[in-house]
C-alpha cells in the first residue's frame, strides 16, 4: 500500500538489520551494529497482543536516541512474537517515505536461519498500493482530515504538541492515515514524522502518531490534552480549524476528497512556505479542484508574486479559475490577490481569458434567473482583462438592481459590493434604476438600507433613495414626513411622485388617523395629493376612523370637496354620512370598500 514514489536518490549509508523475538531478545542483527544502538532499540521492538487469536501487524517508525530512526514490523508468532527492523542514521532522510513499507514482501517473520543478516541498501520495497481502498477510506473519513493534517502540522513542527491517537479496528487503516500525514507533510517532515500502526499502550507510546484498537481506547481517558484523538464515524467530526496555517490543512483535505494526491508531489518542487496554503491552492484550482475563497486568494497571491513558478497552461487555468465566480462569494481578499495576478499576466493569456470571458458575462446577463453577484464578478474580471463593457453595463445595472431590492441581504455580498465600488459607471446606472424601483415599493428600498452597507454620496442626486436611506424617522409622523421630504432634496410640488413615497414609509404599516390626514391637506394642499395618488391614503383614514372621532366630520367634509370626482358613488355618501352625523340616511362601509385591499381608500 504505498503511496507514489519521489525520485529516488541513492543513500550513502547502508542499513543494519534486527531480528528481536519476545524470549531471547536480540536473535540476528547485522555485523557492526553497536551496543548502544542495541538498547536504544529494544524498547521499541516489544509486541503485546490483544486478547484472543490473531493479532495486529505492527508497522512503527521511532526515533533513536543517536538520533537515528528504528524502521520495525512486529508480528504475533505462535511462541510470542517476531520484530524485523531497519536502522536508519540519523542523516538528511531520503528515498522513499518510512510508511511505504507497510505490507512489502521485504519483510521477515522469523528470524534468517543463515546467520547473521547483511545490511540493505534501502528500506523495505513499497507494498501494494490499494488505490480505490484508500479512495474509499478518504471519502469515509473526509470530514475528519482538515483538522487531521491541521494536528499532523503541528505534531511534525510544535514540541510539546499533543500526539495524535488513531482509533482504528484494523491495522491497516492506521497505516493508511500515516500514508495520508506522511504523504502531505514536506518530504523530510514526512521522513521523520514517527508512528506505530498498533499498541496497546498509546498513552506511553514514544511515536507521534499511535494506532489503537477500538477495545484499548479506554486507556486515552487519562491523557488529557496530551492526545487528540481521531475515531473517524465513532462521534461528531471536528470543526475546521482555523488561521493561517490552517488553511493549509483544509487545502490538502480538498485535493485529497478530489482524488489528486500527486500535486502533494508536484508542490514541494514549487517555491513557497512549506505550509504555504498558495502553491497547493494554485495546483489545485488549476486541476480543477474547487477551493474557498481564502484558498482562492493565497493561490492568486501566490502566483502573483512568482509568475514564473507555473507553467502557462496551468497559470491560464488558475486565472481562468479565479476570473469566474462561482461556489463560495468571492472575498476581498480573493478579490484584490485577483487583481494582482491579472495585472502581472502578459497580454496574450489576459486576451485570451478576455475572449473566453465575454461570452459568459453576456450569458449570465441574459439569463433572468441568475443571480445578480455572477454579473457583479464577472465584469469585475473582464475590466481587469481590459475587456470594452460599456454596452452591457446597463442590462447588469437592472439585474443588479432588481436582485438588490428583492433580497438585500442575501445579494449584497463582496462582489456586489467591490463592482460598485469599483466600477463608478456601473454604480451610477444601478442607484438611478433602484431609485426607481424604490418610488414603486418604498418599504424595500428602505430594507435594501436597513440591512446593507449600501450608502449614498452627498453628491447622488435620487430622491426616493435617499427619503429610504433615511427611513422612518421616529416620533410625530407629520413632522416625520416633512423631514423625509427635505431629505429627498425635491419639492413634491415639482415631483409629486416624492409624497407618494414618503407618505408610503411614514405610513407603512397604518393609514393616518383624521387628525393627521387634516394636518397633510392642510400643508401640502389638495392638488398635489391628487398628482401624487396619494388621495386614497388620506380617504382611508375617514373609511377607517372609530365612530364618534371628532376630526373625522371635518376630513369627511373636505375629501368630498376635493376628490368628489374621483369618489365611487358609495364611497362618497359614506363620507356625506360621516361629514354629517345627523343625518337620517345614514350607512355602512359597503363590504367592497371594508374588505378588498386594493380599494381606493386603501394604502396608496
Amino acid at each position: 500500500m504505498s503511496l507514489p514514489q519521489h525520485p529516488r536518490h541513492p543513500q550513502r549509508p547502508r542499513l543494519p538489520q534486527l531480528h528481536y523475538e519476545g524470549g531471547p531478545g536480540f536473535a540476528a542483527v547485522t555485523p557492526g551494529v553497536s551496543e548502544a544502538l542495541l538498547r536504544g532499540a529494544e524498547p521499541l521492538l516489544g509486541y503485546e497482543p490483544p486478547p484472543g487469536p490473531g493479532g495486529p501487524e505492527a508497522l512503527s517508525l521511532s526515533l533513536l536516541p543517536d538520533g537515528g530512526r528504528l524502521l520495525a514490523r512486529a508480528v504475533r508468532t505462535g511462541s510470542g512474537f517476531h520484530a524485523h527492523a531497519v536502522h536508519l542514521p540519523g542523516d538528511e532522510a531520503r528515498g522513499a517515505l518510512p510508511v511505504t513499507a507497510w505490507g512489502s514482501a521485504d519483510w521477515q517473520e522469523r528470524t534468517p536461519a543463515d546467520g547473521p543478516p547483511a545490511a540493505l541498501d534501502r528500506i523495505p520495497a513499497p507494498g501494494p498500493y490499494d488505490r480505490a481502498a484508500m479512495a474509499g477510506f478518504v471519502t469515509a473519513r473526509g470530514a475528519w482530515l482538515a483538522a487531521f493534517f491541521d494536528d499532523v502540522r503541528r505534531v511534525a513542527e510544535e514540541p510539546g504538541a499533543p500526539k495524535v491517537v488513531l482509533v482504528e479496528a484494523e491495522a491497516a487503516d492506521v497505516a493508511r492515515w500515516v500514508m495520508l500525514a506522511c504523504g502531505v507533510l514536506p518530504h523530510a517532515r514526512g521522513q521523520w514524522l514517527s508512528f506505530t500502526t498498533y499498541t496497546r499502550q498509546p498513552l506511553s507510546a514514544p511515536q507521534q502518531l499511535v494506532g489503537v484498537l477500538p477495545q484499548d481506547a479506554g486507556a486515552l481517558a487519562g491523557g488529557g490534552r496530551r492526545h487528540r484523538v481521531y475515531e473517524a464515524g465513532r462521534g461528531p467530526a471536528p470543526e475546521a480549524p482555523r488561521g493561517p496555517a490552517a488553511l493549509w490543512a483544509r487545502t490538502a483535505a480538498a485535493v485529497w476528497l478530489a482524488g489528486r494526491p500527486e500535486l502533494f508531489a508536484e508542490v514541494r518542487r514549487l517555491p513557497g512556505e512549506p505550509y504555504g496554503a498558495g502553491p497547493l491552492a494554485a495546483l489545485a484550482l488549476a486541476a480543477g479542484v474547487p477551493l474557498g475563497s481564502a484558498a482562492r486568494a493565497a493561490a492568486a497571491g501566490w502566483a502573483a508574486e512568482t509568475p514564473g513558478a507555473l507553467d502557462g497552461v496551468r497559470l491560464h487555468a488558475l486565472a481562468g479559475v479565479l476570473v469566474r465566480p462561482g461556489g463560495e462569494p468571492r472575498g476581498a481578499a480573493e478579490a484584490a490577490a485577483s487583481e494582482r495576478l491579472l495585472a502581472a499576466l502578459d497580454a496574450g493569456v489576459r486576451g485570451a481569458l478576455a475572449a473566453e470571458l465575454e461570452p459568459e458575462l453576456r450569458a449570465a446577463l441574459a439569463d433572468p434567473e441568475g443571480e445578480p453577484a455572477l454579473p457583479a464578478g464577472l465584469l469585475l474580471s473582464a475590466t481587469a482583462l481590459g475587456t470594452d463593457t460599456a454596452g452591457l453595463l446597463p442590462q447588469a445595472a437592472r439585474q443588479l438592481a432588481r436582485g438588490l431590492l428583492a433580497d438585500p441581504e442575501g445579494a449584497y455580498g463582496e462582489e456586489i459590493r467591490a463592482a460598485l465600488a469599483q466600477l463608478p459607471a456601473l454604480r451610477a446606472l444601478v442607484l438611478d434604476r433602484l431609485d426607481a424601483l424604490a418610488a414603486g415599493d418604498p418599504p424595500a428600498g428602505a430594507r435594501l438600507f436597513a440591512h446593507t452597507g449600501l450608502r449614498l454620496g452627498a453628491a447622488e442626486a435620487l430622491p426616493h433613495l435617499r427619503m429610504c436611506a433615511l427611513g422612518r424617522p421616529a416620533g410625530d409622523r407629520v413632522v416625520g414626513l416633512d423631514t423625509l421630504l427635505r431629505e429627498a432634496g425635491v419639492s413634491p410640488y415639482a415631483e409629486p411622485l416624492v409624497l407618494r413615497t414618503g407618505m408610503r414609509l411614514v405610513w407603512e404599516d397604518r393609514p393616518p388617523t383624521p387628525v393627521e390626514a387634516r394636518l397633510l391637506l392642510a400643508t401640502t394642499g389638495a392638488p398635489v395629493h391628487q398628482r401624487a395618488g396619494t388621495w386614497p391614503l388620506l380617504t382611508q383614514a375617514a373609511t377607517d376612523a372609530p365612530p364618534g372621532d371628532p376630526e373625522t366630520p371635518g376630513l369627511a367634509a373636505e375629501l368630498l370637496r376635493h376628490f368628489g370626482e374621483e369618489l365611487p358613488e358609495e364611497l362618497r355618501e359614506f363620507l356625506r354620512d360621516r361629514a354629517d352625523p345627523a343625518r337620517p340616511a345614514g350607512q355602512e362601509l359597503p363590504e367592497w370598500l371594508s374588505e378588498d385591499p386594493d380599494r381606493p381608500g386603501a394604502r396608496g
